[in-house]
């Protein structure tokens, strides 16, 4: 079926059931970022294949929700279908509740899948609807209905994360977070979202694409801790560790019935922007429990990273370093021989020297190799089928990282392939400086992420140029490359062990897009009679493309930073890659001047 074709059966179920819109988010159930092609009903219904997208079906219109990463990629992706772009970062483009509320008639009915919606949206939507007597129906899933041939989970097996990588054991994370419980006033906590369930209980598998991750829920009183999961795929070894740190195990859909039919009177910690809306409303409806919202402290407390977390992460960007090393080594050579590569092959090699890396358990994210104007849609991705091939001309992106056992990676590099505009020259620079800029900060205790991200933005924003994304994200530990509640757009204080990226960028729709980051963990700094400082130290060890750069955009200390980096860079990668790894970083690391 086309994508009208699709949407037409839906809003004929809409019709038979009076439905007067539907909505269908690119979710799952625990509200991931990233999720099984199981939930990719966005994809199915409107052909958009971005990683953040809602769809809304009326009768009379269809429409995509986006944000600013997205728009160029989300323009091809629809054209030819009856879904119109909302560009959902731009202060005119309301939002779905508003766009419906002012649409539907009064007396409406709204229908979505409660699983796929935290329970704070929820309520926010039965608030805006409200006012105009529409209701919302939670049990709606047309375009999943429709789908004949969608993919089944991939359930796979589950394995423990020893303590030597995580830092601590389960036991001990529990006791922790129960603490925090009971400061909050509450006797037991819901855990849906899939990261912190892995990180509480440490373990880990490949469920989703690129996520190590175990389709799971948990929930934490003073006395029990419950995982709930397809059993057949937990080996009795994990069964076994999991008990001797009082985790029981039960079936995936029994935290439903087991919420509904509590019989203990116990206040229940229920984060409604974490928790969907069926979930909360299983423990709402006990009359049993005192459900409280409150914010669930493990994101916090998974992202402060100990010193075991740290340690490890260095030797993950180690591997990662040789990895890249390896491969721009090798497409250096081949290059320069004349061999002709398109971005997926790129993509596809660089796979395999990660592959080579000790405890190497898959990419991170889905590699983003883009070749001039491909790289300007933030979150391109090549394909077999779709993919650019490269001249001898402009700037190529590499976006990549990996899954260790001890870390997570991500990095990203934008090199020459040929000679260069000026404006691309320009952008490449002001990019670096800007990367430098932020890199080289002191902040004292309390300071945000927002606080922080002007130190990037300010030499792009001098010439009338943005980037319409973040600066930079968290990042976990063997777990989801995007990790909060910190980042360069949050207004969480930056805390010591916090792993955050610094990537600014620049984005011309048709020509180049240009994209340095590095990845850093924030230090304790010295304490003064003004307070206790923090500062960047940085994990990342992979050349900056110094035969992009305009020097005259630069000030003295800019080069000293590069030239001292690139030292650093060598001296810690050199001695553990191949000859022609070796040759190829000795020249991308030679020292710059004016």
């Amino acid at each position: 079926m086309t994508v009208n074709e699709k949407i037409a059966k839906v809003r004929q179920r809409m019709a038979e059931n009076q439905i007067a819109a539907c909505v269908i988010p690119g979710a799952d159930p625990h509200l991931s970022e990233y999720f099984s092609h199981h939930w990719g009903t966005v994809t199915y219904i409107s052909g958009f294949t971005g990683e953040a997208g809602t769809v809304a079906i009326a009768t009379d219109m269809s429409g995509l929700w986006t944000d600013g990463r997205y728009y160029t990629q989300a323009d091809i992706e629809l054209s030819g279908s009856e879904v119109q772009l909302f560009r959902a970062s731009e202060p005119e483009t309301p939002t779905i509740p508003k766009y419906l509320s002012q649409h539907l008639p009064e007396g409406s009915v709204v229908g979505l899948n409660g699983r796929l919606f935290s329970a704070a949206a929820v309520k926010a939507m039965q608030e805006e609807y409200g006012k105009k007597n529409i209701t919302v129906n939670t049990h709606v899933d047309y375009a999943n209905e429709i789908w004949t041939e969608r993919p089944a989970e991939n359930l796979t097996q589950v394995y423990t994360l020893d303590v030597c990588y995580a830092g601590k054991s389960t036991a001990d994370k529990l006791a922790e977070v129960r603490a925090k419980v009971k400061e909050e006033g509450a006797d037991s906590l819901i855990v849906s979202r899939l990261d912190n369930v892995a990180w509480l209980l440490n373990i880990r598998a490949d469920d989703v694409l690129n996520n190590p991750v175990v389709i799971a829920y948990a929930f934490v009183s003073q006395d029990s801790a419950t995982l709930y999961t397809e059993e057949s795929r937990v080996p009795a070894s994990v069964v076994e560790d999991l008990r001797a740190n009082g985790v029981e195990l039960k079936p995936y859909e029994d935290i439903f019935s087991d919420l509904a039919s509590l019989s203990q009177a116990q206040t229940v910690l229920c984060d409604e922007k974490e928790a969907n809306f069926n979930l909360y409303e299983a423990a709402a409806g006990n009359k049993n429990l005192t459900v409280i919202n409150k914010t669930n402290p493990i994101p916090l407390m998974k992202a402060m990273k100990n010193e075991t977390e740290t340690a490890n992460t260095f030797k993950a960007y180690l591997y990662d370093g040789c990895a890249e090393a390896e491969f721009y080594g090798w497409f250096t050579e081949e290059w320069e021989k004349g061999t002709q590569f398109n971005e997926w092959e790129l993509a596809e090699k660089l796979h395999s020297f990660r592959a080579q890396q000790p405890g190497f358990k898959g990419d991170s994210f889905t590699t983003i190799m883009g070749y001039k104007e491909n790289a300007a849609m933030m979150h391109y991705a090549p394909t077999a089928a779709k993919s650019k091939k490269l001249e001898k001309e402009g700037l190529l992106l590499n976006d990549s990282g990996g899954q260790y056992l001890c870390g997570t990676t991500d990095t990203t590099r934008t090199i020459a392939v040929g000679p260069l505009t000026d404006e691309e020259r320009r952008d490449f620079t002001l990019v670096v400086r800007s990367v430098i800029d932020l890199s080289c900060a002191r902040w004292l205790e309390g300071t945000t992420g927002r606080d922080l991200d002007i130190l990037a933005r300010n030499n792009l924003w001098q010439l009338g140029i943005n980037y319409r994304c973040g600066t930079g994200h968290g990042v976990g530990y063997l777990l989801n490359v995007h990790e909060g509640p910190q980042g360069l757009k949050s207004t969480v204080p930056l805390k010591e062990g916090m792993v955050l990226t610094i990537e600014p960028g620049v984005y011309t729709e048709g020509s180049h897009g240009v994209r340095t980051e590095n990845t850093a963990v924030i230090r304790k700094g010295e304490k003064t009679e003004y307070g206790q400082f923090y500062y960047f130290e940085i994990f990342t060890v992979v050349p900056i493309d110094t035969r992009c750069l305009d020097l005259s955009l630069l000030e003295d200390r800019h080069i000293q930073w590069i030239n001292d980096y690139h030292k650093h860079v060598y001296e810690t990668v050199a001695p553990h890659v191949s000859p022609r790894a070796k040759a190829w970083l000795e020249n991308a690391c030679k020292a710059i001047s004016r």
